[in-house]
Order: structure tokens, then sequence, then C-alpha cells
């Protein structure tokens, strides 16, 4: 009998052995499946932001030279980052971070069966273009960190973690928050896990408060430190709070003002990313799961789930890389469900997963579309004939086209909401264009009288002072009047 004991503790302990190499494993594969997509043209939020980090400290907006409603350490770790190839090492490396950390707390939560099943839901989604992790954007980056929420909070549930892996938790929430102000899951999967071990009278009266007080503390320190360092950089606590918080709530009446049939096609598209990349099935198992089992951590998972889900939709914009914040919580529920369910159906999950997985990716690859195209030829075009000291505005956005040429931009907003919200009838872009800092180069992408703004002002000055001369890719570009460069010409737009 002790022999066989001792058996069985060593296949427990090989069986331990094992899922931690299978999870390291798919943190590998996490990354393989990223790097065919490394020399992809910049998109619109990386070479934004990238522009944004490497303007701060440089004037007098929020971030320096440029404003946008995004929390600061979004734009650290661009500023960290400094150019696009390492930028995107930095997201393989959230990728890689995501499934480690998502595989642990499944592994802690449900055993070693369940922490591989949810590193290797974590890696194929991670890997999936539709979800839009071709790109880096503040939803991976944010993802890690809320990972690492879920993982400290399992601890609290499963090991009885006291406060220090409270603080964590809190810590780690609120840091996800200020990377995306809109990644909540984390926050949430805290505050119900703990709730449901108050609940259930899993702890002493003195016990929770020592946790409560442990997240709380993690929250305050954090946010605390964040928001000084922000400050001492230029970005007040008062402006950043109207950007991050004040901004996105009234912004929400301009997105719906200026819907279009994009709007549409573009909540259309999300919808059916979340069909067919696996992520409604997994938030069909964790409800499923959550309805038979009293369990914390199944409960905060689907918590979680819905409340990742709702503010994706909440957002007005649906564009489908808000669906990568499910994916921290979603993998830990395709890790939970596998523990519980009969075998053949957790494989049948898993044939869904790789088969999404096989046929985004490979799409991505034979058809990369014009998603970033167009932009990395007119900004190269603009580039080849540029001379040091100019600048360049985009009507409206599209900064990836301005990085691309290699331009500064004198006016302040570089995505179309900033502009539609904060300068509608654009007469802070009149000025700019009238005074001593106008920009040399002005591409008009989409039209002066587009998104409902009021642009008669902006023509009778673009049409004084400017001239048009070449179209690229099918877009004007115009130059100042007063300076002469060679014609730009482009290709490749397709």
């Amino acid at each position: 009998m002790p022999s066989d004991l001792a058996s069985g503790g060593r296949d427990r302990r090989s069986l331990r052995d094992r899922s931690g190499l299978a999870i390291v494993g798919f943190a590998v594969l996490a990354v393989l499946l990223q790097l065919p997509f490394i020399g992809a043209p910049p998109g619109r939020d990386e070479a934004g932001y990238l522009m944004v980090g490497a303007g701060w400290g440089q004037g007098d907006e929020l971030y320096g030279r440029y404003w946008v409603d995004r929390p600061p350490v979004l734009v650290w770790i661009f500023e960290a980052a400094g150019d696009l190839t390492t930028l995107r090492l930095i997201g393989c490396t959230a990728a890689a971070a995501v499934v480690v950390l998502v595989g642990l707390a499944a592994r802690v939560a449900a055993g070693p069966r369940a922490g591989v099943w949810a590193a290797g839901a974590a890696a194929l989604l991670a890997s999936q273009p539709w979800l839009g992790t071709a790109r880096v954007n503040g939803e991976i980056l944010a993802a890690p960190f809320s990972a690492a929420a879920l993982l400290a909070t399992v601890l609290i549930v499963r090991r009885g973690g006291g406060w220090k892996a409270a603080v964590v938790a809190g810590s780690a929430a609120t840091l996800a928050v200020l990377v995306k102000q809109s990644t909540v899951d984390a926050a949430v999967f805290v505050v119900v896990a703990l709730v449901m071990i108050a609940w259930r009278g899993r702890r002493s009266r003195s016990q929770l408060l020592a946790l409560a007080a442990g997240v709380v503390g993690g929250v305050a320190v954090t946010l605390t430190a964040a928001v000084a360092l922000a400050a001492a950089r230029g970005a007040g606590p008062v402006e950043l709070f109207d950007a991050v918080v004040t901004f996105r709530l009234e912004a929400g009446a301009t997105i719906r003002a200026s819907a279009s049939g994009a709007t549409t096609e573009r909540l259309l598209a999300m919808v059916s990313t979340w069909l067919v990349s696996g992520l409604a099935m997994l938030t069909a198992a964790v409800l499923v799961l959550a309805a038979r089992r009293r369990d914390p951590v199944v409960w905060a998972t689907s918590a979680a789930l819905l409340a990742a889900t709702a503010f994706a939709l909440m957002g007005g914009s649906y564009w489908a890389h808000y669906l990568i914040a499910l994916i921290p919580t979603g993998a830990l529920g395709a890790g939970l469900a596998a523990a519980q369910v009969p075998r053949r159906w957790a494989r049948t999950g898993a044939v869904v997963l790789v088969a999404a997985t096989i046929v985004s990716t490979g799409y991505a690859l034979t058809d990369p579309g014009r998603d970033g195209r167009e932009q990395q030829a007119v900004g190269r075009a603009i580039e080849k004939v540029a001379e040091p000291g100019d600048t360049g505005v985009v009507t409206y956005g599209q900064p990836n086209v301005l990085f691309n040429a290699g331009l500064e931009s004198p006016y302040p907003y570089l995505w179309s909401l900033p502009v539609r919200a904060l300068d509608p009838d654009l007469d802070q872009l009149s000025d700019v264009l009238e005074g001593p800092d106008a920009p040399t180069w002005i591409v008009d992408w989409s039209g002066f009288d587009d998104w409902g703004v009021d642009a008669q002002r902006l023509i009778d000055v673009v049409q004084e002072r400017y001239r048009v001369i070449a179209q690229v890719c099918g877009r004007d570009v115009w130059l100042d009047r007063r300076i002469d460069r060679p014609v730009p010409h482009g290709g490749g737009c397709r």
C-alpha cells in the first residue's frame, strides 16, 4: 500500500511537471504564431501611440506634443518601445506572459489538466489575426496585468493567500486599467471572487478585512504612483481624468451622431469574430458551469467575461481588437470547463479553437488585405521627397501615414474621434494652418467635410494656402504654396 501511495504521488508530480512544460510550450507557440506578422505595416494605433510616446514632454498638450484619451502606462510602454519592431516584440512577450499566467491560474484553480487547456486556449486566442492580434494595441498590453490579477486572486481562493496576494491582485488589476481604461475584467474578477468568499463564509472577519485592505492598498498605491509620475511629466491628474474618463463618457454621443453604414458593418464583423473565434463557445461553457457550481473562481470568471463583453460593445466603435480583453478570462474558463466536462467535449472545443486559429492565420498570411498598406504607401511616397523639419496633417486620423512619412504633426489630435468631439468646427485645425507652425503637407484621406464636421473654414484656408501636388493611392496630397518639393509618387497601394 505505501508503495502504491508513493506511486500515485509520483504520478501526480509527474503530471504537474508535464503541465508546466506544456504551459511553457504553449507560450512559445504563441510567440511563433506572432512572428510572421512582425513586419506587417504599422496599424493606426501602433503608429499613433509611438508618435505620442516620442512627443511626450515636448509641448503643452496632455502628453506633450499630442492629446489622446488613454492612460499614461500605455504611453510609457510605447515610449519605451521607441520603434515598431521593438513594439511588436513587446507584444509577443505580452502574449507569452498571458499564456503562462493564465495557465498557472487554471492549474491552481482546477489542477494540471485545467492549466494545460487554459494555456492552449490562451495561445490560440492570442494568435488569431481576426481578433487584431497581428497589431500591438492596448488590449494585448493590458492582458498580462489582467492575467496576473487572476492568478493572485485564484491563489487567495484556492491556496489561502493573504493580504500580500491581495495587494498583487489589486495592483495588477489597476495596471490593466492604466493601460486601457476599459479593461475591467480583472477588477470584476477580484471583486466577485472576494464577495463569494465572504458569502460562503470561508474566511474569518479579520481575514476578510485583511484581504479587502490588501486589494484597496494595491489599487491606491499603484494609482497614486502612476498619477504622480505622469504629473511630473506634465500630465496633471485633472487633465488625465478629463481625457481618460470624462471624454470617453461624452464621446459616446459623438460616435452615435457620426455613425454610418461602416459602423454597422464593424458591429456585425465584431459579433461574427466573437462567434467564430471560439470566445462565444468559451463564454457559454463558463456560464453553464457557473449555473451548476457556486465556485468563487467560476463565478468570478463568468462575471469578468460578461463585463469584458459589455465594455467591448459599449465603446460604440466596435473594433474587433476590443475582444482581446476577453482572452485572459476566456482562456481561464476553457481550463475550468475542460476539468469538468467529458474529455470528448473538451477535445471538440479544442478542435474549434485550433480550426479558428488556422483559418484566421492562413487567411491573414495569404490575403493580408489593405489594412495599413495604403497608409504605408502614401507615407513612404511623402517621405522620399520631404525635407528635415517638414510636418504634416492627415484629415482625419490615420496617424500611420505620418509615421511612415517620418513627419510630426503641429495639430495635437492624431485620431478622428478627438477631432469630431473636441474640434467639430475645425477652428483649432484652421488656426494651426494659418499660424507659424502650419504643416508642410496635408493628406486628404476621407474628405475634408467627412465625419459630420463643419469644414467650410478649413476648406477655405486649405485652398488659399495649399495646392494639390499629387494623388497617391487616390488620396489628395497638398503642399504649402510657399514651399517647393518634388512630386511624391507611390505604389503598392493594394
